[in-house]
């Protein structure tokens, strides 16, 4: 490397670095609290542990007779209780739509009277302040929740500083967090996803310019100063005193730290950026169109047999949620309580798992290629297997014989596609998943170490980017001598 370029490269990293310092030890230190804690999300198996039993008794309208007051067509509908009533929630619509199982009416407008009953059922015995109505906040930002909105916001005023947030469509409770969470939030999710709430309204046009240029400045930062770090290093022809650095100070640690992670913090911001899928890059395709349709055997039909719907509830005393699915033009009911599902067919009895071969079948006459190989697996692979959720098993895995090595996963009970592994996605889970949350082999099997390292390298970087900082607050600063 000449002098000339040297010289050049140590400006263009000093100023670049000055001007992202902060930014990159912000993602260091987000990302080690996001591994810990994630953005606060209100669970279907969280939801099901606060809803009341189902009264079966109760309903006497039909999905599909309570279907005709919502516009459009729904794409599917929940039954669950709402107060004393049951009601029927139905997806897919904007606004959401939700009708009373018992008469037939329409739910919504939700009144604040109607929000703090539900708050009061989902947190029962606890003080909770009148219903603030807000359009979004910083922890409803997901544009799942547009079609309830505008929200209940209600505080609790218990030891954990839980805030509920209610739907003024459906009246149901969408998002609970708690006082810890929302702090971790602050120092997690919001910064490192640039989650902030005037970025992430109905126009994200703003958002998605900062996510597609800020991560370039801060990857060229660490491009440059790790090229400068490995030109600067001696191992055998040291410096005197028997240094490899020629730097004292902050400068030293900051040599030494870039050392030790430069490599992995260029890693992490490039699949971070790439995660974004700036300029169609690492984009990930998804299962042909209508796959889902197909599997189900038609388009969505609600079920019009109430007394279908009480035999199969009166197999299930501890209901507290039903759902309909399809597979293969066939009406099943999930049926979900606290201690776990159960899948009910069309005839009231107990749902038996869809056999290998006949997932087989339907996903090659989706893909019109042949199957290679199909097979109920009940392990993870390097493909399925959960995170911050566990990986559903057992899973059909099916692979086609195509020179993509495309690969189905389905879930047996349902029918219902886990997921779709062709090239694109496998770029993805490389370059992204391994990369950015080293989960490749055997790390991915051994959770403890992989946090442990993890959080040694977060820590590494955070203060490789916070000597920089340093660094460059005192160049910006720095006392000049008065001129002779």
């Amino acid at each position: 490397m000449s002098a000339r370029f040297s010289r050049l490269l140590h400006i263009f990293h000093r100023w670049l670095g000055i001007s992202a310092g902060l930014l990159v030890l912000g993602w260091f230190v987000s990302g080690l609290v996001m591994l810990y804690s994630p953005f606060p999300r209100l669970t279907v198996d969280e939801r099901v542990q606060h809803l009341e039993v189902l009264h079966g008794e109760a309903v006497q309208i039909s999905p599909a007779e309570a279907a005709t007051q919502c516009p459009g067509t729904p794409r599917g509908v929940r039954l669950a209780m709402l107060g004393e009533r049951p009601v029927y929630h139905f997806s897919g619509g904007k606004p959401a739509c939700s009708v009373w199982a018992d008469d037939g009416r329409w739910v919504g407008p939700v009144s604040a009277e109607m929000a703090l009953e539900a708050a009061r059922r989902f947190l029962p015995g606890v003080t909770l302040t009148e219903p603030e109505r807000i359009e979004r906040d910083q922890w409803s930002v997901y544009s799942s929740y547009n079609a309830h909105r505008p929200l209940y916001r209600i505080a609790a005023d218990d030891a954990a500083g839980t805030v509920l947030y209610v739907s003024s469509k459906s009246g149901e409770v969408l998002a609970d967090t708690n006082r810890r969470e929302r702090l971790l939030g602050w120092l997690g999710s919001v910064p490192h996803w640039i989650y902030f709430t005037p970025l992430r309204g109905d126009d994200l046009g703003t958002w998605r310019v900062l996510v597609l240029w800020l991560p370039p400045i801060a990857l060229l930062t660490a491009v440059a100063g790790l090229a400068l770090g490995i030109q600067r290093v001696r191992v055998r022809q040291r410096y005197p005193r028997g240094q490899i650095t020629p730097y004292h100070g902050w400068k030293r640690w900051h040599h030494l730290a870039g050392l030790a992670v430069g490599g992995f913090a260029v890693t992490w911001l490039l699949s971070g950026w790439l995660s974004n899928h700036p300029f169609g890059l690492l984009e990930m395709s998804s299962p042909p169109p209508g796959s889902a349709q197909r599997l189900a055997g038609g388009p969505f039909r609600p079920s019009a047999d109430v007394a279908l719907l009480r035999r199969q509830l009166a197999q299930v005393p501890d209901a507290r949620e039903a759902e309909w699915y399809r597979f293969g033009g066939r009406n099943y009911l999930e049926v979900r309580t606290p201690a776990g599902p159960r899948r009910l067919n069309d005839q009231a009895h107990a749902a038996a798992p869809i056999d290998v071969p006949t997932l087989s079948a339907a996903i090659e006459a989706i893909e019109h290629r042949p199957v290679a190989q199909a097979e109920l697996i009940d392990h993870e692979d390097l493909y399925h297997y959960g995170r911050n959720s566990p990986a559903v098993l057992p899973a059909v895995r099916i692979r086609l014989a195509a020179p993509q090595d495309t690969t189905w996963y389905l879930d047996p009970a349902t029918g219902r596609i886990l997921q779709r592994i062709d090239a694109a996605n496998r770029w993805h889970r490389w370059v992204f998943n391994a990369l950015h949350r080293l989960d490749f082999p055997p790390l991915a099997s051994l959770p403890g170490l992989r946090e442990g390292l993890i959080t040694l390298l977060c820590l590494l970087g955070a203060c490789l980017a916070g000597s920089g900082c340093v660094i460059g607050w005192r160049r910006l600063f720095r006392r000049r001598p008065p001129p002779a």
